[in-house]
């Protein structure tokens, strides 16, 4: 967990100070280089050498492909062997499976352009277990191939878990591959829309699995996605998952092209206050659990995502997107493909992405509430642009950063003396 969570701190702080010097020397096009390289020193703590360095890289990049890259997903398969109603995959095809080569091709990519010495991949589907045997020849040569430019490897992969077995739970292990397992809370709403394709449920299927694999990787992670369907029994479903034996959880609702009404935000708003108030109590009985909205303060950190910006995703035949979600609609401007591994990448598609407070809204800049933007996928969806959020959006902004500060709040409160 410790070395995910860095891993994924230093992209994020990467990605500050991308954003920070493409937004300086956007709106000073006579900048001088010195003086940005100590405005960056200054912000973001890091000395002027460094920033020189980063600066430098940024301009030769600029002139050729604007690739800064921190991490990658690569998309082994749009198959999958459930049928989850909420899916962001619109489109499944068994035969829609990445190649080997393609693969090679993608990570050289993003080793070809990383500006960390540790780069981040996580394979994702679809479900990536499908392609279990193009997994074993992939991560051995990401990690030789890294090691041949002095780059460290980190790997992460989702999963519906139904697929998982000790051999798969071993490779695993010997090669650190942190594993998130989809999982919506207890049976009933889990079940309600994580089902096979013949309908059935994949729930006792899935939680039979957990005590093996809790003994190779015992700080298990969990995204729970939460459907309006499942609000009456959200906090419920969160004390399921503790007790199943999860340590950290993604919680998240399914958006899509449906936008969420009023009401049903502000009911979500008041079950995620009352799982921090859970959450909070088990932490100070010391159960170990960690969730990273609870555990950040509500600093605003800057407009948009690493999607290709420091991040790229792969399709299975190699198309490039700046992320997986943005590949797994339909509409073809939506999935917003800029290139193909196996051919050229025009990188000034990539542009708007890259510096998107460029492209924020008029509304949204002068907002008093400072947000990040939402998921470029859910605003296309929503909106037909991809930088242009919905209403949606902003009253789920709205709860979870006011559920930010009252957990600052709480955090700072003494502990509570339990009797045992």
């Amino acid at each position: 967990m410790n070395s995910a969570m860095e891993t994924r701190n230093r992209s994020d702080w990467i990605d500050q100070i991308v954003e920070f010097i493409g937004e300086y020397t956007g709106k000073n096009p006579g900048y001088s280089p010195q003086v940005v390289a100590e405005t960056v020193s200054d912000k973001f703590l890091i000395s002027v050498g460094e920033a020189e360095k980063l600066l430098n890289y940024l301009n030769k990049e600029s002139g050729r492909s604007h690739l800064c890259l921190t991490a990658m997903e690569l998309n082994l398969t749009f198959n999958c062997n459930l049928a989850c109603d909420y899916c962001f995959v619109r489109r499944k095809n068994a035969h829609d499976r990445m190649s080997f080569t393609t693969a090679q091709k993608a990570i050289d990519l993003l080793l070809e352009h990383a500006v960390v010495p540790n780069v981040a991949i996580t394979l994702i589907g679809g479900e990536p277990l499908l392609e279990m045997e193009l997994i074993k020849k992939i991560v051995p040569y990401a990690l030789e191939a890294g090691q041949a430019r002095n780059l460290q490897v980190a790997w992460a992969i989702t999963t519906n878990g139904t697929l998982i077995n000790e051999e798969i739970l071993k490779f695993f292990a010997q090669y650190k591959i942190n594993m998130l397992l989809s999982m919506d809370g207890g049976p009933e709403n889990h079940d309600r829309h994580r089902r096979t394709k013949n309908g059935a449920g994949t729930w006792h299927q899935i939680a039979s699995r957990i005590p093996l694999i809790k003994e190779y990787q015992p700080w298990l992670s969990g995204r729970m996605t939460v459907s309006t369907e499942s609000l009456d029994t959200m906090r419920e479903d969160f004390r399921r998952l503790i007790d199943l034996g999860f340590n950290t959880l993604l919680i998240s609702p399914a958006q899509g092209a449906t936008p969420w009404s009023k009401k049903q935000i502000e009911h979500y708003g008041f079950n995620f206050l009352a799982i921090l108030h859970d959450y909070h109590e088990l932490k100070q009985r010391g159960v170990p659990i960690f969730i990273e909205e609870f555990e950040t303060d509500e600093r605003y950190t800057g407009w948009g995502c690493q999607a290709g910006r420091s991040s790229l995703a792969v399709a299975p035949n190699g198309d490039i997107s700046p992320c997986s979600k943005l590949l797994g609609l339909d509409d073809e401007a939506g999935r917003h493909i800029v290139g193909n591994v196996h051919q050229e990448i025009d990188a000034s598609l990539l542009r708007p992405f890259q510096n998107p407070i460029c492209h924020q809204p008029d509304g949204c800049k002068h907002c008093f509430m400072k947000c990040s933007g939402t998921c470029y996928a859910v605003n296309f969806e929503q909106t037909g642009n991809h930088f242009v959020s919905s209403e949606e959006h902003c009253l789920f902004w709205a709860v979870k950063n006011e559920i930010k500060k009252i957990a600052k709040t709480m955090a700072s409160r003494p502990p509570i003396s339990v009797n045992r």
